[in-house]
C-alpha cells in the first residue's frame, strides 16, 4: 500500500499537470493559441500543405513533374496562364481533373489527373496560388471567388477533361483585384 501510495504521489507531482484548453481542439487556432481572433493564414502556406499532401507524389516537390508520365508545373504555360491557356483552365483542371495525351511544354503525356472538387473553393485557390508563385512562376494569385464561379459554371461536368475540351473553350483571366 506504501509502495502505491508513493508512485501515485510521485506521478501527480511529476506528471507537468493537465490543462484542458491544450486538448480542447476547438479552442486552438492556426497559431497555436486559444480561440482569441488570428490574422489570415497566408493562401501559400495552405496551398504549400495542400500540393504537399495531394499533389507531389506526381508533380515531384520541385514541380518538375515525372517525364513522360506526369507534366511539370514549374514554367508551365497552364500554370502561368499564358495566351492560350487560361487562369479558367487552370481551374478547371483542378476540379474535374484530366485524361487522356496533354502537350505541356512541348513535351507529351498521357496519364491521368484525378478531380479535387471535394476540395473548398479556398483550398483550390490556395494550391494554384502556391504553384504559380513557386520554382520561378510569376503569376498571379488565383482568388476564391474565381474558383467559385467556374465550379458554378461548370458544375454539370463529371468526368474529367480532355486537352481538346478545354482549348475549345476561350481562355478567360480573374478580374483585376479592385484597389
Amino acid at each position: 500500500m506504501l509502495a502505491l501510495f508513493w508512485g501515485g504521489s510521485y506521478l501527480a507531482y511529476n506528471s507537468g499537470g493537465f490543462r484542458q484548453d491544450v486538448y480542447e481542439s476547438n479552442a486552438v487556432n492556426w497559431a497555436g493559441g486559444g480561440a482569441q481572433a488570428s490574422a489570415p493564414v497566408d493562401p501559400k502556406v495552405v496551398g504549400k500543405r495542400l500540393y504537399a499532401q495531394n499533389c507531389v507524389v506526381c508533380h515531384q516537390g520541385n514541380g518538375q513533374g515525372v517525364a513522360g508520365q506526369f507534366p511539370p508545373l514549374a514554367g508551365s504555360e497552364w500554370v502561368n496562364s499564358d495566351a492560350k491557356h487560361g487562369e479558367n483552365h487552370l481551374v478547371l483542371l483542378m476540379l474535374n481533373g484530366h485524361q487522356g495525351p496533354m502537350t505541356v511544354m512541348g513535351g507529351s503525356y498521357n496519364n491521368a489527373m484525378p478531380q479535387w472538387k471535394q476540395l473548398s473553393d479556398d483550398q483550390i485557390a490556395a494550391v494554384l496560388t502556391y504553384i504559380r508563385s513557386e520554382w520561378g512562376n510569376k503569376a498571379t494569385p488565383i482568388e476564391p471567388a474565381f474558383v467559385a464561379g467556374i465550379r458554378s459554371e461548370h458544375k454539370d461536368q463529371s468526368e474529367p477533361w480532355t486537352q481538346a475540351q478545354l482549348m475549345a473553350m476561350p481562355p478567360a483571366q480573374q478580374a483585376a483585384p479592385k484597389k
